[in-house]
């Protein structure tokens, strides 16, 4: 049944109140959600490039959601979330101008999230400042919350039950290219290792456990080349997470092939199932931010979306695309991209 979030909100700390958020938002949030390195991010701005929506980015990370989460915990951690403004959460660029800000705000709060991340990179005592919360600097609360995370898949299905009027938006990425982007990055230690003792920067046991409940032995995964390991994550975190969700009629799924081949008409499509008009600030953004020429970092939001989707296909080892193909092949999202299917 749907929370009696109202009457939760009302109980919260007084922190709480004077955020950017109204109690009304909390009862419909946004949630981005899907693998790491699969395009969360930047669907993620797309959606903060609405001038209506506060944008928390992986709050998760700083304060995590309960192993076992229970559905009338849900209203509280929405709101300890929503008034996190850690630099982790809150200064992942680029910034935009929003309706419920002075024209002022916008400047002020990009330098003191400049400043913050500054003295991240100072010797004490300046490093300390890193710690600083920065203020959203509201004059008025936000219409809408978005919330950005790659680790709540569980939790996720339990807010899409228990909150009618939120909306999940899970984004998918072809198993290749994820995996590709995933190893580049553990070479180029990108990554904090999941466990001590592995080089392999994904939930290992857990994936190991997934994998035996195919049939696939602890011993036989670790004498499967990388490439299939990983592909292996890439089942574990995408198919529980879209079995518990793509059921729900306020759960949208996107594939990040498609956002990358007509960004403008699936990001048309993605803020009218989140009930967000579409703006001229996000048609800016989605243009700027797919069709940047030449290289694109890592992390880069701006970057040529549809080479950046198809880009594993000459910097992946054939090997290592077979080694995929050969473990994702027999998935049920396996549908999703015909060359899977075609390996069968």
């Amino acid at each position: 049944m749907p929370l009696r979030i109202g009457q939760e909100i009302q109980a919260l700390p007084r922190q709480a109140c004077l955020s950017a958020i109204s109690a009304e938002a909390l009862t419909k949030p946004i949630l981005v959600l899907g693998a790491p390195r699969s395009g969360t991010t930047w669907l993620a701005k797309i959606i903060d490039s609405h001038p209506d929506v506060l944008y928390r980015h992986e709050p998760d990370e700083t304060i995590p959601a309960p192993a076992l989460l229970m559905p009338d915990a849900l209203p509280a951690l929405l709101a300890r979330w929503a008034v996190e403004t850690g630099a982790r959460t809150v200064t992942k660029q680029p910034y935009f101008r929003k309706s419920w800000q002075k024209r002022w705000a916008l400047g002020v709060r990009t330098g003191l999230a400049a400043a913050v991340g500054a003295a991240s990179r100072m010797p004490p005592p300046f490093k300390g400042l890193a710690g600083l919360r920065i203020p959203d600097l509201a004059a008025r609360p936000a219409p809408r919350l978005a919330i950005k995370s790659v680790r709540w898949a569980e939790g996720a299905a339990i807010l899409a039950q228990c909150l009618p009027d939120s909306r999940t938006i899970f984004i998918v990425r072809h198993p290749c290219g994820q995996v590709a982007s995933v190893m580049r990055g553990n070479r180029q230690r990108r990554f904090d290792l999941k466990t001590d003792g592995t080089d392999m920067p994904f939930d290992e046991a857990g994936t190991i456990h997934f994998a035996a409940s195919l049939g696939v032995t602890e011993p036989d995964f670790q004498a499967l080349p990388d490439a299939a390991k990983y592909a292996w994550s890439w089942r574990f975190l995408n198919e529980p997470a879209y079995a518990a969700l793509a059921a729900q009629s306020n759960v949208h799924v996107v594939l990040y092939e498609a956002l990358c081949a007509d960004p403008q008409a699936q990001a048309r499509r993605i803020l009218k199932f989140a009930e967000l008009d579409w703006d001229r600030q996000t048609e800016d953004f989605v243009a700027r931010s797919t069709s940047h020429e030449g290289k694109a970092g890592y992390h880069a939001i701006f970057r040529n979306a549809v080479a950046a989707a198809e880009a594993w296909r000459n910097t992946m080892a054939p090997a290592d695309q077979e080694a995929v193909r050969s473990v994702v092949s027999a998935s049920k999202l396996a549908r999703f991209w015909p060359d899977l299917m075609d390996s069968r």
